[in-house]
């Protein structure tokens, strides 16, 4: 019997990851995310801590939970209330112990709900992008004992991505200040002020180690069943076929993205698409650009010594 199909995509943040699953549940409907597009429950379970519990149980039954996206006229696809998941009891899956083996049930049955009209179940959680390689080795051949694993993830030019990351913290999560002066740049709403105060002190995140998220990935699951997609390449091109292939199935629209072109604060405000348009506070010029690029250049340096070289539409800016 066939295995139905788990796509993993984590991420990078901020480098369209909604309009990617916009494209691939709304507009082809190739996979279901279930309740959430980011549960976080491998990273639960990767960093088994209080506040990680807290903050799945929150996702699930939280007042804050999908409130951005529970007005989406495709609400029936994004939100708790939608049809597929009426049938999916979640109070097993947020409850303790937290293992591997529920978050494969909790796919399974959602399968089982969708599979008449979707190819596939999917977990969008950015915070998978960081998951160490010693985890991924362990959950690993579990999930490829139930489910045909396939990776998808999107890398945006790191300079611009770093830069939104740090925009939306300013918007969305002012309490991740690490000291007084970044409160003050955020109070301030100091967005390129608190980016450089944060690569002239080396403080980057996770999401801008793409290397290393592709390698793991692609260690534990094999390079053939892991697709890099650079983000400015796919919403500027045709590459649906691509997707296809890699798929097994056919991508006939590709969902808008207030990313590209790059237009930083002036971006499109496209509907349920405010984590993109509210992330750029200020812009970046070509010479904000050259002096980021003094601390980030290893960024690039890593994807060019692996892929060979780097994508022209990052070196147009870089």
């Amino acid at each position: 019997m066939a295995r139905p199909t788990l796509l993993l995509n984590p991420g990078s943040g901020w480098s369209a990851t909604s309009p990617f699953l916009y494209t691939l549940a709304l507009d082809n409907k190739y996979c279901h995310h279930a309740h959430q597009k980011e549960n976080f429950y491998l990273k639960l379970l990767s960093e088994p801590t209080q506040e990680r519990i807290e903050h799945v149980r929150n996702i699930f039954i939280g007042k804050k939970q999908n409130r951005r996206k529970r007005d989406h006229p495709f609400g029936r696809v994004l939100s708790q209330s939608n049809d597929y998941v009426k049938n999916l009891d979640f109070t097993d899956f947020i409850s303790a112990p937290y293992n591997i083996d529920k978050y494969i049930s909790y796919y399974k049955q959602h399968y089982e709900n969708v599979k008449h009209e979707y190819q596939a179940v999917c977990d969008f959680s950015n915070a998978n992008f960081g998951l160490p390689l010693s985890f991924l080795q362990k959950i690993a051949p579990k999930l490829q004992e139930h489910f045909d694993v396939k990776v998808t993830m999107q890398f945006r030019d790191p300079i611009r991505r770093y830069f939104s990351e740090i925009g939306l913290l300013i918007n969305d999560n002012p309490n991740a200040a690490t000291n007084f002066k970044e409160k003050l740049f955020i109070k301030a709403r100091r967005h390129r002020k608190l980016f450089f105060y944060r690569l002239e002190s080396k403080h980057f995140s996770d999401n801008c180690k793409y290397m290393t998220a592709y390698l793991n990935y692609s260690y534990v699951f094999g390079k053939e069943n892991v697709l890099p997609i650079i983000m400015e390449d796919f919403w500027s091109e045709d590459q649906t076929e691509m997707l296809s292939d890699f798929l097994n199935f056919k991508i006939t629209t590709v969902h808008e993205n207030a990313y590209v072109p790059d237009m930083g604060k002036d971006a499109p405000k496209y509907d349920y698409l405010e984590d993109q348009w509210l992330s750029d506070i200020q812009n970046l010029n070509p010479e904000h650009v050259k002096e980021a690029m003094k601390h980030m250049k290893h960024y690039y340096s890593d994807y060019k010594n692996y892929f060979g070289s780097i994508p022209e539409r990052w070196e147009a800016i870089s």
